[in-house]
């Protein structure tokens, strides 16, 4: 019973199982070079019969200890790097307010707001434990402030402006497009993500959060002026994405589609961050990632 349960506790932790097809597939094209170049001595030497059987009981061990390898690396990813034209992406655990990042104007650090872009940290709008919550809590001197420049910012008002909701009773009243950009610093980004129901709850469409997404890119091109950019796993919180659950490694895989699919040309090589908390980190299957983006592995 004791057995059991280890094993079932193993594989209720292993991203990548033991009867994975891509997995299958890596093993077999290795252990095929192996067992063409095993045939070929067995063909054109002339090895004694029991000589013959050890070389296929030898390859047969070989293959078993080289696929159990495999497994346990393919479950050990924790980090990987992609190129997209002359962009890099780096998807890795880490915390955008570390100093590492946080304090390094090399980099553009981006939090994601709700589309009426609200400031009020209250555990009803905002909470306090979420990423912009916590940004609002820490790192704004003055929220009024804050909202002035939000109100004040022409390029918002001009170009991504939408309506004005005088019948929201919370929150503001003004509502922005998805994926467009207010600049908080000069190294410090805010974003519309989501939408906001009449209870103030996030909800998105995956149509929208697509549509978030391209639009988030376009602005980045033009605001990025060659730094790196550093965000966290846009979409992650969301309970109502469709009304469904979308795992981590789906939603990761949606930002590196987009990205790839809206084919930014960026004037100069630059950078891209996916920085990802320690329990989302252990959620993402990076080896089928690593599987269906292959061609664009560093």
């Amino acid at each position: 019973m004791l057995y059991d349960l280890i094993a079932r506790g193993l594989m209720e932790s292993m991203d990548v199982g033991f009867f994975n097809k891509e997995l299958w597939k890596s093993v077999s094209t290795s252990g095929g070079w192996l067992f063409g170049v095993i045939g070929a001595l067995l063909s054109f030497c002339d090895f004694k019969e029991m000589i013959r059987s050890w070389m296929l009981v030898g390859f047969i061990i070989f293959m078993i200890i080289f696929y159990l390898y495999k497994l346990i690396s393919a479950n050990l990813i924790r980090k990987i790097g992609l190129k997209v034209g002359n962009s890099e992406i780096v998807i890795k655990q880490g915390d955008i307010f570390s100093d590492k990042y946080y304090n390094n104007k090399k980099f553009i650090k981006v939090f994601a707001f709700n589309e009426y872009f609200d400031t009020k940290v209250d555990d009803e709008i905002i909470s306090h434990s979420s990423l912009n919550g916590q940004f609002i809590d820490n790192k704004v001197d003055s929220v009024s402030q804050l909202d002035a420049s939000i109100d004040g910012d022409s390029r918002l008002e001009h170009r991504h402006k939408l309506q004005i909701n005088s019948d929201r009773h919370s929150g503001k009243k003004i509502k922005y497009e998805l994926g467009s950009i207010h600049k908080f610093s000069e190294d410090v980004f805010l974003t519309a993500l989501t939408h906001f129901d009449e209870k103030n709850r996030a909800y998105l469409s995956i149509q929208d959060y697509v549509k978030f997404l391209i639009n988030f890119w376009d602005e980045i091109d033009e605001f990025y002026a060659g730094r790196t950019v550093v965000i966290t796993l846009f979409g992650s919180g969301i309970t109502r994405l469709d009304h469904d659950r979308y795992e981590s490694t789906e939603i990761l895989d949606t930002i590196l589609w987009t990205f790839k699919l809206r084919r930014i040309k960026f004037k100069k090589p630059t950078k891209l961050v996916i920085l990802l908390d320690k329990d989302t980190n252990k959620e993402i299957n990076y080896f089928q990632l690593r599987s269906q983006f292959y061609g664009l592995q560093k």
